[in-house]
């Protein structure tokens, strides 16, 4: 794992700069090349996980010169490619991963991507033509952005700080980014925060060449909306060889490698894989703790750890976890408003003590259907056929009245978001149930006339007519890889830690989404992967509610962040940002008034105050 950068017309000063914002990704190593006849130059920082030993080195040239990469990632099948080539006469100079890229690029070109399993970003530098390959993995697990420079230019980087230190990079705020950060709490691809910075897709590859505007396309993505319909016994033991080598790719590597474990379904599946192929007492599983026992997972992760004879340690949640606020936005470079973030940041340090790879259950609920807003989806049939007049005239009203909770306890803003968003067609109700800040509070905010919903523009965009099927799709392309993958990078990375995903092995997905929504959803939530953890663990345990991975944020609100709500959310800074002060007023009205669990949206108005004042 690594970080990358580059740009056309390159400077070794230009270079070593990006290089500088990038060398917490890789503590292991540096090295920067600029080609003598295209001007284009790379820079790597490396974190050796495979092949530790100078063969690893990047960028890497081909034996041939002509062909140079520059790679973040791992390809966990690279020791079946490299027998393969082996076999047609290719030799290789080293046990990396990254000469195994290379060669499979050199022979297939583009489609060479059909052929990895693992995560990856990376740029591939032809020298005698001057183009480059940008691209990225298939669920946008590494992360890469990019950006046009004056004359066609082009500059590239895993973050958005790297590409803040090239000369002639557009860093206007994007006023469309910061209606769609409003919204989702990140800005999804392909905006950022800033005019001229874009994110590159997951799933996506970008080709440039010397003077040209690059051009970009998607060569992978979700595609649910199967007609399979197995028993749910059938379908698991179709999965389960899928899931076992899932979990035994992301093991591979020459440092040691550990597990989070919170003691849900999810997290619970990969420990007890992981045991299955290591043994008892040879996988290592980290769990956090919080003093507020509605968070506090210790016991669940407990029982998982002593089931299956895991080397347990339970690292305490820090202290003053919010002061590390703009350490957060810096490893973002904008504003991401889930403050899940901090918490992943502060395990990350000290997990990272102990190992140098921890496999995570990321992707657990988008793959296999974990979240209160895919029951709603089954739900919003029968709840249609409310007679109208009945719905609006009795019901919503009723409900909207309903208090909320700011303690962690979501039940009843979720009865009144279904309610409000059922009636809805399919897209705008689920964007109305993923959003945070609605259209109409967005407009009071920002002025203007109605501001678009980039998620409900996503999900039309699948052309799925069942809800389900485009609510899971979507998910995939934008709620998982702008956010959840967002932060697992962004903070792990900060501390050399390399998180892998076994629940987001393309293969895995493959298979799940054959399967029709029925057979997917045929017991509620998770159905296929609870079925799946039932073969490995026991039942009280698989079926022990789920906390979820937050942090107490309406206590931080109400106590630690209350200072910083007074003192930066006020006139003068909100008119700084563009937003208007009689829109922020009645939200921090109804959020101490306490009428509605306002938590995530007040964070998000302090997060977008402080990357504007250290921007």
């Amino acid at each position: 794992m690594c970080g990358i950068a580059g740009l056309s017309a390159a400077t070794p000063e230009i270079l070593a700069g990006m290089q500088a914002r990038l060398a917490h990704r890789g503590p292991d190593g540096t090295d920067r090349f600029v080609c003598d006849t295209t001007g284009f130059g790379l820079a790597h920082t490396r974190l050796a996980v495979i092949d530790l030993t100078e063969g690893g080195r990047q960028p890497m040239h081909s034996a041939c010169g002509r062909w140079v990469i520059a790679f973040n990632g791992e390809i966990y099948n690279h020791a079946d490619l490299r027998a393969e080539m082996e076999a047609r006469g290719q030799s290789f100079r080293s046990s990396s991963d990254t000469e195994v890229l290379l060669a499979l690029l050199m022979e297939h070109g583009e489609a060479a991507l059909d052929r990895l399993v693992g995560m990856f970003a990376f740029a591939l530098l032809d020298r005698r033509t001057g183009a480059v390959l940008l691209a990225r993995d298939r669920l946008g697990i590494k992360p890469l952005v990019w950006a046009g420079l004056p004359g066609d230019g082009l500059a590239f980087a895993s973050e958005i700080r790297a590409l803040k230190t090239v000369p002639g990079v557009d860093l206007a705020l994007d006023r469309q980014a910061l209606s769609e950060f409003l919204a989702c709490l990140y800005v999804p691809a392909p905006r950022t925060m800033h005019a001229g910075i874009h994110k590159l897709g997951p799933g996506h590859l970008l080709r440039w060449s010397p003077g040209q505007a690059p051009e970009i396309r998607q060569w992978w993505r979700p595609a649910f909306g199967g007609g399979r319909t197995l028993s749910t016994d059938q379908a698991v033991e179709e999965l389960m060889p899928a899931l076992r080598a899932a979990v035994r790719s992301c093991m591979v590597a020459d440092v040691p490698v550990g597990c989070f474990l919170s003691g849900g379904v999810d997290s619970s599946v990969i420990a007890a894989l992981m045991a299955e192929a290591r043994g008892r007492g040879a996988v290592s599983s980290f769990t956090m703790t919080f003093t507020e026992a509605a968070y506090d997972e210790r016991v669940a992760a407990r029982a998982v750890s002593g089931h299956l004879g895991t080397i347990h340690t339970e690292l305490p949640a820090s202290a003053g976890l919010v002061a590390g606020l703009d350490h957060m936005i810096e490893a973002f470079g904008e504003p991401f408003g889930n403050p899940t973030a901090l918490l992943i940041g502060d395990l990350s340090r000290k997990a990272r003590q102990h190992v140098t790879v921890a496999l995570v259950g990321d992707g657990g609920d988008e793959v296999f259907g974990g979240y209160p807003r895919y029951q709603g989806g089954l739900l919003a049939a029968r709840w249609r056929r409310i007679p109208a007049i009945l719905r609006r005239g009795l019901i919503e009203p009723m409900v909207s009245l309903l208090p909320e909770s700011s303690s962690g306890n979501h039940t009843l803003r979720r009865i009144r978001e279904f309610v409000a968003g059922a009636g809805l067609s399919d897209a705008e109700m689920y964007a109305s149930w993923v959003e945070y800040f609605t259209p109409e509070e967005r407009r009071a905010l920002l002025g203007g006339g109605r501001p678009p919903r980039p998620i409900a523009e996503l999900y039309r965009a699948t052309g799925r007519a069942n809800a389900l099927d485009a609510m899971q799709e979507t998910d995939l392309l934008s709620f998982l890889p702008g956010n959840l993958m967002a932060y697992g990078d962004a903070m792990s990375m900060t501390h050399a830690l390399e998180l892998r995903l076994p629940l987001l092995d393309h293969r895995l997905i493959e298979q799940v989404q054959t399967l029709s929504a029925g057979c997917r959803f045929a017991a509620g939530k998770k159905t296929l992967l609870k079925a799946a953890a039932r073969r490995l663990l026991p039942t009280e345990i698989v079926d022990r509610p789920k906390l979820g991975f937050n942090p107490p944020m309406g206590l931080w609100l109400r106590n630690e962040l209350a200072p910083m709500v007074r003192e930066r959310l006020v006139p003068e800074r909100m008119a700084a940002l563009g937003l208007e002060w009689a829109a922020v007023e009645a939200l921090l009205g109804e959020h101490r008034a306490g009428r509605r669990d306002c938590s995530l949206s007040v964070w998000a108005l302090l997060v977008l105050e402080r990357w504007d004042a250290t921007a």
